[in-house]
């Protein structure tokens, strides 16, 4: 099921959807390995840590809408092409389509992010290579963005939620243009309590990084966070099953 999900997207702009997803990330890490010099004139070496961090501002920033249409396109397209009824006549169950569907989310999450962050990795293993960095940097920045993976998918099924209810992607397109909206301010204001926002939890990881250029301590709001996304999660894949095992689906629709 997930291969034959992966071939519906094969005539479909979505890879597209992800190259653009990652390129302002990589951008902004050519951007801060430019060269520096400090108020003596002496040229700055590249922070790593700080690398990372800008890297995973920028994906975070970027992943409501991108994730939210992703999401949306894959659960509203078969409404949209009228195939839906084609696809519940498979003797396979509704579970393991709807399982499938948001694998392949997931993997366009982490296909995203692993694009998001190749710049900034490369970056990092010549630094390794030269002796300018060490691996444990290296691996805080790895860790993030798969936290960041991980988080972004927690609002998912809200995304495929309104695609289903809506059957097409802009109820869920402007969803995610609004939870964009409010991740650009919780990031540009650096509050602790922004990560209680659920699309912007994934901003945790990210500003852990800065607490580490910091040396600042932990943020207490990141326990409250994962509940208030565990819950959201919850509740609307609880629909999204709802929707999949119980509707009936009929002729036209």
């Amino acid at each position: 099921m997930f291969y034959a999900e992966l071939l519906k997207l094969k005539h479909s702009r979505m890879f597209w959807l992800v190259l653009v997803g990652a390129l302002p990330a990589n951008l902004i890490t050519l951007f801060v390995m430019m060269p520096k010099v400090s108020m003596d004139g002496a040229r700055v070496g590249v922070d790593m840590m700080y690398v990372f961090y800008r890297q995973g501002m920028m994906l975070v920033m970027m992943g409501p809408s991108m994730f939210t249409i992703m999401a949306a396109y894959i659960f509203a397209r078969e409404y949209q092409e009228r195939t839906i009824n084609q696809l519940f006549s498979y003797p396979i169950s509704r579970i393991r389509i709807l399982a499938a569907k948001l694998s392949v989310v997931f993997a366009l999450i982490a296909v995203t992010a692993a694009l998001s962050s190749i710049l900034a990795l490369g970056v990092g293993v010549v630094q390794l290579i030269k002796q300018n960095a060490e691996w444990n940097t290296i691996w805080l920045g790895i860790r993030m963005n798969l936290m960041v993976i991980v988080l972004s998918f927690g609002t998912v099924p809200v995304a495929a939620a309104f695609g289903m209810a809506g059957k097409s992607v802009i109820p869920a397109a402007v969803v995610g243009s609004f939870a964009t909206i409010v991740t650009v301010i919780g990031e540009i204001g650096h509050g602790r309590q922004s990560i209680l926002f659920p699309w912007l939890t994934s901003y945790g990881p990210v500003r852990r990084m800065a607490q580490e250029i910091a040396q600042a301590g932990s943020n207490p709001y990141e326990p409250t966070a994962a509940l208030i996304l565990t819950v959201v999660f919850l509740v609307s894949l609880t629909y999204c099953l709802f929707h999949y095992v119980r509707t009936d689906v009929h002729s036209g629709s």
